[in-house]
């Protein structure tokens, strides 16, 4: 399994997106540290400057990881994928003793190492920011929290795979799907009070906000309390064994049509 892991990541290798996930994680921190930062002088927006920085964590948690993440793994997912049959290597796949299920639970490890990989260096990024502009506090908290959040965003960007080998049309058709896919999931999280509770609770953005958003609240100074004591009293905040099962279910079932497909393509 590790020899396939590694040959999927020479894939990346050759198009040098490694370089270009961490590069991305930089995306947002710097500007958004600008933004922060003026707003705090100009308007006095924030008691401490420990609590502008957890603001700027919050917005990096929001734009880099809610939004980016889910588009960068769908983008790894299509090179995974269209490189195996752009250069037609299914037959050769087939020759040696590695099977349908073996060759996508690889593909979604990679995604998952680089989502992780992601969610701590936008952290690293935003705590440098802060050490010049702001003041760091809870650092091993925010970095274990990312990583958290960066297995939960692998999970929920599944789907995308799905859909992928569904369509197998390009890249660019599978970049769209990709962003359509993101910016669908964090718009129905700015509008939860509009849908039904039990869409609210099976799509995967607004549970992992809602759910982070309260357990980060114990430890650190969150935007809004007010709308999140209300998000609570709606029942719209899912518990951790309410997350596990709804991730749960949407990552196996994805994972099992995805194979299913995998295999039928391959053949």
């Amino acid at each position: 399994m590790l020899n396939l892991i590694r040959c999927e990541f020479w894939k990346l290798k050759r198009k040098k997106f490694v370089q270009l996930v961490l590069a991305a994680s930089f995306l947002f921190p710097i500007p958004l540290t600008a933004i922060i930062y003026y707003l705090n002088m100009a308007q006095d927006k924030y008691v401490t400057k420990a609590a502008a920085f957890d603001a700027l964590w919050q917005s990096v948690i929001g734009l880099g990881m809610l939004l980016l993440l889910p588009c960068i793994l769908g983008i790894v997912a299509a090179i995974l994928i269209f490189m195996e049959r752009d250069n037609d290597t299914f037959k050769n796949l087939r020759t040696i003793p590695i099977t349908s299920l073996q060759m996508i639970v690889v593909k979604c490890i990679v995604q998952l190492l680089l989502s992780i990989v992601f969610c701590v260096s936008s952290t690293v990024a935003s705590i440098l920011c802060g050490f010049v502009f702001f003041g760091v506090t809870d650092i091993l908290f925010k970095l274990l929290f990312s990583a958290i959040y960066g297995l939960l965003i692998a999970i929920s960007a599944l789907p995308l795979v799905l859909l992928i080998i569904f369509f197998s049309r390009s890249y660019i058709f599978s970049i769209m799907l990709c962003v359509f896919y993101s910016v669908f999931n964090l718009l129905s999280a700015f509008s939860m009070t509009a849908l039904p509770k039990w869409l609210v609770l099976t799509l995967p953005t607004p549970s992992i906000m809602m759910w982070g958003t309260e357990q980060m609240s114990s430890r650190i100074t969150v935007s809004d309390t007010e709308d999140l004591q209300k998000f609570v009293q709606m029942e719209l905040v899912p518990s951790t064994p309410q997350l596990i099962v709804t991730l749960g279910a949407i990552g196996a079932v994805s994972l099992l049509l995805a194979v299913c497909l995998y295999k039928k393509r391959s053949e």
